[in-house]
């Protein structure tokens, strides 16, 4: 174990043990040429360094705030795989925007300046947790098992049919209609829901910047380590894999419906009992928006250019174990750390004002 490792090390668990704006500064800066490596690798011409450091220091600082200040220990391992998991697909080039849809589109929509409020950090997580109780709470014959596919693996409803099919000896053509109707199902369960929600209104997402929705998509997406039991960690990490190398014109190996159901039963037993939600076996709309959709479909990489850069992503987590940090000579790493460090105060102060009603409920 290297110096700065131990350096890692130690300030991530100073941040768990105290979520401070400084302990949460200290460990951004030990982590600091990871976080210009992977800055370097991100093929985005209309943005700067400072942009692309900044964009960076943002997610990672909603991270700690949103899957490591509170609830269930995570192991320093495990909660820099699962950063490194995220960071990487951060700067993937997506294979297309969700604004090339739009017309006369804002630019400051396309910023990457940090705009993140409470408002909105609070909304994305009750978006998230409405998106896993749904999943999680249609446990029965493993229904959930649909739309858990097609959240964090990939978002085609085709695929997840036939690899089913093919592991229950059934009919795909069968299996697709129905998979069809449930995941329609749930677009209506979760835009009935998300009608409700008390920390603003969902349609709202639509005006947010390109950084804003890329860190909603990818919280949806991602499976955070304390989100599941410590015995599922291997599965977990064969789930994001499986992801990650996701080829679409690829025949699936069946064998992966383990570790992902694993990992499902896992998140199940995981979230709370008392707010998880039955199907609902009421009557829907056939032609439901597809919300799942607009919230991650374009936020997934093209599996081509993961595979074209598939070297260089492998380097970067290393880049953990290896971070000799001269952060105090890169002046515009510390100006975008400093920054976002103060942002990063505003929204500790706002989140547990009232602990009871800001903390981690699941």
């Amino acid at each position: 174990m290297t110096d700065t490792n131990t350096l890692q090390f130690e300030a991530y668990n100073n941040f768990i043990k105290d979520p401070s704006p400084q302990n949460a500064f200290d460990f951004v800066i030990s982590c600091h040429k990871y976080i210009c490596i992977t800055a370097s690798k991100w093929r985005q011409p209309d943005m700067t360094r400072k942009d692309k450091i900044n964009e960076i220091i943002t997610e990672m600082y909603l991270i700690l705030i949103e899957d490591f200040s509170s609830g269930k220990a995570i192991s320093c391992q495990s909660a820099f795989a699962y950063l490194d998991s995220k960071l990487r697909r951060l700067v993937n080039p997506a294979k297309k925007h969700f604004f090339s849809s739009l017309t006369d589109v804002s630019p400051t929509l396309l910023s990457s300046n940090n705009q993140f409020t409470i408002d909105k950090v609070n909304m994305i997580e009750e978006i998230v947790r409405i998106i896993r109780k749904n999943v999680l709470g249609d446990s029965v014959n493993n229904h959930g098992l649909v739309p858990f596919l097609f959240i964090h693996i990939y978002p085609k409803i085709h695929w997840i049919s036939s690899i089913l099919a093919e592991r229950e000896n059934v009919s795909a053509e069968s299996r697709y209609e129905a998979d069809a109707k449930r995941l329609n199902r749930f677009n209506n369960q979760l835009r009935n829901q998300f009608n409700k929600l008390t920390n603003g209104d969902w349609r709202e997402i639509l005006n947010w910047t390109l950084t804003e929705r890329r860190h909603l998509a990818w919280k949806i997406i991602s499976i955070s380590p304390r989100e599941v039991e410590a015995n599922a960690t291997d599965d977990l990490n064969l789930v994001y894999n499986w992801r990650d190398n996701f080829d679409i014109h690829a025949h699936q190996d069946i064998s992966k419906l383990d570790s992902a159901l694993n990992v499902y039963n896992s998140m199940s037993r995981c979230f709370p009992k008392d707010i998880l939600v039955a199907a609902e076996e009421s009557d829907f709309e056939e032609t439901s928006p597809d919300v799942i959709s607009m919230l991650i479909s374009d936020f997934y990489a093209d599996e081509s250019i993961v595979k074209e850069n598939e070297e260089e992503f492998e380097s970067l987590g290393q880049c953990f174990e290896n971070s000799n940090s001269n952060a105090e000579k890169d002046v515009e790493f510390i100006e975008a750390a400093q920054e976002l460090n103060k942002w990063f105060g505003k929204i500790l102060t706002e989140r547990y004002k009232n602990t009871s009603r800001n903390k981690l409920n699941w």
